[in-house]
């Protein structure tokens, strides 16, 4: 919509824009004259997307707009400009160099960093220019007009290959490049709500055919979401928390807030959504609150939600450093992902610490250079790394008249890279231990490091949280729940571009996440506590069942040894143990003669076999050591701080969730329809008596019309017992029924006639919802009577034929 196409009504935007200038920029492409207003609508994919298009509203009535960055001295551009200002004319080095500082982005660029820019174009046989360095002149070379006027421009080509549907050739949409490439005729993939099959993948083209629906595979893609602006994180964050801060009344506030343009039942999801994530976490993310949330998954790991709500520049940039900080920490990947509202790590079985430490895992003075290290593992190095190799010239976009192909320009590139940052490509085998070392020096290296930094993400942004974290600015809190918050939902099934590793879409540790689809404020307040139920269950699964002597030592050789107080029923056995000296009491202990006595082997056998504990002084440092080693882990139980063993606690939770299924699973059909017959007393035991029994089933089938026939012929005799034509009689000439026909029309024998019977005091509600569906077209004669009884009321038959004056 940012060209001249003529004419808008109405624009629709499908979907959240992640700035407030891009949706003004949008939706003013309607009524783009003076005398009209523009109009536009929004509809929001997801809750954290409705979220964010009321804040925009807000946003626009507060007049607040986005701040748009300048690139502080761009070194890809500038390679391109100075190419393109030498094929002009030949330059003096000085003069050129004082006229590109002369530009306001350009204005501290340094002399060495423009004669590096310079001597990228100056050496070689296929250089693009020639300097003369005794006289610090510049001129281009023959080809280098060619390379300007054909590969210039500062719009990086993305290369997705377009998906046409053959024969007709229509654009489906379009895939990764890498993925296009590595996909084979045949295959059948999904791209919007069809399976398409592949006939052949061309140059920039994939052809391909319905598949008839049948099971598809799913693309991946390795470029980048757009980013939301600060200015829109920080409304989406203050809408949240004072919506949230309004109590019941968070809906008014709302509406009041962004105006009619937001509706009402926008505004009541928007206020049951925040209230169902302030009651599982305790609070709302915020940009001066970040809230760490851990809970198990099905697979027996733990996901770790980082609830940041700083936009997915920021949360890329601490989503990369955390995720390298685990893999140096634990020495092993992990698979992670951020959007605009998150992090998510997952963790698995070696991943064990206290949740509250992951604040002081990243440093502000050293988070830089741990963050420069993560990306150039990140697939966004090597595509920003050809898209500036393209816009300073170093990497021909046309050749002998044509465009070089997508494939092709991606291996010149790596090429590229190759020669100028071998480490980056190189086998991890020949590298030294620790950090690469980053050439810096060379212009476009230097360059991609930046944009990476500073575009794809907001370094700057990112350290200014890690700071806030260490001075106490900004609020920290941490809590394990049994269910992913409302909030965790997004970032959950977030979208591939939020991925922050290469692992496939269709083996994210994600999908082993089981929630409801929704969740009231009710049960978002329950999610953080375990099932006591399920904790002495584990308990009593957990704690040794010796059926003999020989099971007795079994045990106290893995569980390391059991009081005087635990024995109970063992002592005969350990008795018979001590007799042949195979055990021995210490204390108030029985040990095994040949088990370890280290106190942290011992305190970990005692964990496998106790469940949860609460810990304090010597008990609670071993508890700690253990942590470490990811054997046990911290919880709360009514409240206060407990110790479980690793394996335990999964169970725990999985006994906790099974019972909240057990509370909404679905009855079988055999016992739904024994309830219906039940509860319509249709069942013999069941059925009801006298003009009242006639006058409750009535008001239970109200509305529901039947053949008139049908009423008395079996519907109300199979309800009432010993049922007679009488009651129903009396219910009406009463006042207490009334029957009509309010959803079918039609001519047919009486009998047939669809009729429902209402309660007299519900009548006008009735009509009231008959009336806003179209009825039929009345005939001559039915509208004359309908004029009579509108103009007399209530007439018996004569008197409707003498009004009328029709035939009787």
């Amino acid at each position: 919509l940012g060209i001249d196409i003529g004419d808008v009504d109405l624009v629709v935007q499908i979907g959240a824009t992640r700035s407030i200038a891009t949706f003004l920029q949008r939706v003013g492409r309607s009524g783009h004259v003076l005398r009209k207003v523009p109009k536009g609508r929004l509809f929001p994919l997801t809750l954290d997307e409705l979220v964010e298009g009321a804040a925009i509203l807000r946003c626009i009535a507060g007049s607040i707009l986005d701040r748009t960055p300048v690139p502080p001295k761009p070194l890809d551009i500038l390679a391109q400009q100075v190419v393109a200002a030498c094929v002009a004319r030949p330059y003096d080095e000085d003069v050129l160099f004082a006229l590109f500082r002369g530009a306001w982005p350009y204005r501290d660029l340094s002399r060495e960093d423009f004669d590096r820019v310079v001597l990228l174009h100056s050496g070689g046989r296929h250089a693009l220019l020639h300097r003369d360095g005794v006289n610090g002149r510049l001129r281009a070379t023959r080809r280098a007009r060619l390379a300007a006027l054909l590969s210039g421009g500062a719009i990086p080509d993305n290369a997705d290959y377009q998906v046409r549907l053959e024969p007709e050739g229509v654009l489906v949409g379009t895939v990764n490049e890498d993925w296009a490439i590595e996909s084979n005729k045949g295959d059948i993939f999904q791209l919007g709500n069809t399976s398409w099959r592949i006939l052949r993948v061309e140059s920039g083209v994939v052809r391909v055919a319905d598949a008839k629906g049948q099971p598809p595979s799913i693309p991946f893609w390795l470029g980048e979401g757009p980013g939301r602006t600060r200015e829109l994180a920080t409304g989406i964050a203050a809408l949240r928390e004072e919506s949230s801060a309004t109590g019941d009344g968070s809906a008014v506030f709302l509406r009041a807030e962004c105006g009619d343009a937001l509706p009402e039942g926008a505004a009541v999801q928007i206020a049951e959504y925040v209230a169902a994530g302030r009651q599982a976490l305790g609070a709302i993310p915020t940009q001066k609150r970040i809230i760490l949330e851990r809970f198990f998954d099905e697979s027996g790991g733990m996901q770790l939600v980082v609830h940041a709500p700083f936009g997915s520049r920021i949360n890329r940039a601490f989503g990369l450093a955390l995720r390298k900080k685990f893999c140096v920490g634990f020495g092993f990947e992990l698979q992670a992902a951020a959007n605009e509202e998150a992090i998510v790590l997952s963790l698995g079985a070696q991943h064990s610490f206290p949740l509250d430490e992951v604040f002081d895992y990243l440093n502000p003075t050293t988070a830089r250079d741990v963050l420069v290290q993560a990306l150039l593992a990140a697939p966004r190095f090597e595509t920003r790394w050809r898209w500036n190799v393209q816009r300073s010239l170093l990497l021909e976009r046309s050749r002998g008249g044509r465009r070089v192909p997508p494939p092709i320009l991606r291996m010149r590139a790596n090429d590229l890279l190759a020669a100028a940052f071998p480490q980056v490509l190189a086998c991890p085998e020949t590298l030294p231990g620790g950090p690469i070392p980053v050439p810096m020096d060379h212009p476009i290296v230097a360059q991609t490091i930046e944009d990476c930094l500073t575009e794809a993400m907001d370094v700057e942004g990112f350290l200014e949280v890690l700071r806030g974290l260490k001075d106490g600015s900004i609020e920290r809190l941490a809590i394990d729940t049994v269910e992913p918050s409302a909030f965790a939902r997004g970032i959950l099934s977030s979208q591939p571009y939020t991925f922050l590793d290469d692992a496939p879409l269709e083996e994210r540790r994600t999908h082993a996440v089981m929630s409801r689809r929704v969740l009231d404020v009710r049960t978002a307040d329950e999610l953080g506590n375990l099932d006591a139920d399920a904790i002495e269950r584990v308990r009593e699964e957990a704690w040794p069942q010796p059926g003999d002597a020989e099971e007795v030592h079994e045990a106290l050789l893995w569980m390391g040894y059991v009081t005087v107080e635990e024995a109970g029923a063992w002592q005969p056995w350990l008795d018979e143990l001590e007799g042949s000296c195979r055990v021995l009491r210490e204390g108030g202990r029985w040990f095994a003669v040949e088990a370890t006595r280290d106190p942290k082997a011992v305190m970990r056998g005692r964990m496998e076999a106790l469940g949860p504990v609460y810990a304090e002084g010597e008990e609670r440092a071993l508890l700690m050591a253990l942590e470490t080693e990811g054997a046990v882990l911290r919880t709360r139980i009514g409240g206060r701080e407990a110790w479980c063993d690793r394996r335990l606690l999964s169970r725990i939770h999985r006994y906790t969730m099974e019972r909240l299924r057990r509370e909404i699973e679905p009855v079988t059909a055999a016992n739904f329809l024994r309830f219906l017959a039940c509860w319509q007393h249709v069942d013999p035991e069941h059925r009801l008596e006298g003009p009242s029994g006639v006058a409750h089933v009535v008001a239970q089938l109200a509305g529901f019309e039947i053949p008139a026939g049908r009423w008395e012929a079996n519907v109300l005799p199979a309800r009432v017992r010993g049922y007679k034509r009488e009651w129903l009689d009396q219910l009406t000439l009463s006042g207490e029924v009334a029957w009509a026909r309010l959803w079918t029309a039609g001519a047919g024998p009486i009998r047939r006639t669809p009729v429902c019977l209402v309660m007299r005091q519900d009548l006008e509600e009735w009509t009231a919802l008959a009336s806003a569906i179209p009825g039929p077209d009345l005939s001559d004669v039915a509208v004359a009577v309908h004029e009579a009884l509108l103009r007399g009321g209530a007439m018996f038959f004569q008197e409707i034929v003498r009004s009328t004056r029709l035939q009787a």
